[in-house]
């Protein structure tokens, strides 16, 4: 390939945008360009649709627009646009999450709380075909397969629709709100968040918050 490696950025936090732009494609020259940035999950399908691109780089959680962000929109992604890489960036670090993400086809997976000239490292192995972790999702990932492991973190198996569930109730949505975001009936949400509350042992909505706040979803 002679021209650079095309990047899509998305992030609704214009300093990390920006950040990520820096260290990607410094001022002495880049094999990366930027071709593209989104704020949004509406403003990244729009860009996807309309420009080239070899790596997408994107935010777990971009809450504004019409479009569900989260596993919602990374796996409308890996399956409308297969072929192309996919790193994600999030300080989530629930291992069932962390998991969910790698189990939607993601290519890499990126703790925003590691220094942003790390993304470089990330993006070059993924475009080499490889899967990227960075060491602290691999060992958190680690952690949760190994025997004993689950009395500092909890290793409850929600599904993926009952953590997108809990993560938005416990950012104050209601289930109405949820229904609408996820475009899924009020009564389902009310059932899948029931059934993670069972699943967690728990009989009241602050046990969630708790939970989440635990895991490192919220």
């Amino acid at each position: 390939m002679n021209h650079p490696f095309r990047i899509i950025l998305a992030d609704d936090h214009p300093v990390v945008l920006m950040g990520a732009e820096v260290a990607l494609c410094p001022p002495s020259g880049s094999a990366f360009s930027i071709v593209a940035q989104a704020h949004n999950a509406d403003e990244l399908i729009s860009h996807l649709q309309r420009t080239p691109c070899e790596l997408l780089i994107s935010d777990y959680s971009m809450p504004y627009g019409r479009f569900p962000d989260g596993l919602a929109l990374m796996g409308y992604l890996k399956r409308h646009f297969p072929h192309l890489p996919l790193i994600v960036m999030t300080m989530l670090r629930n291992p069932s999450l962390l998991q969910a993400l790698l189990n939607t086809g993601v290519n890499g997976l990126f703790d925003k709380r590691s220094p942003l000239s790390e993304l470089k490292r990330a993006a070059h192995t993924v475009i080499k075909g490889r899967r990227y972790l960075c060491p602290a999702f691999a060992e958190t990932l680690e952690a949760q397969s190994l025997p004993g492991a689950g009395m500092e973190m909890p290793s409850v198996s929600l599904s993926d629709r009952e953590l997108e569930v809990v993560r938005l109730f416990v950012q104050g949505l209601s289930g109405r709100q949820i229904a609408a975001q996820l475009n899924r009936s009020e009564k389902t949400i009310s059932r899948q968040k029931r059934t993670a509350m069972d699943k967690l042992g728990l009989g009241h909505d602050g046990g969630l918050v708790e939970f989440a706040r635990v895991s490192g979803l919220g």
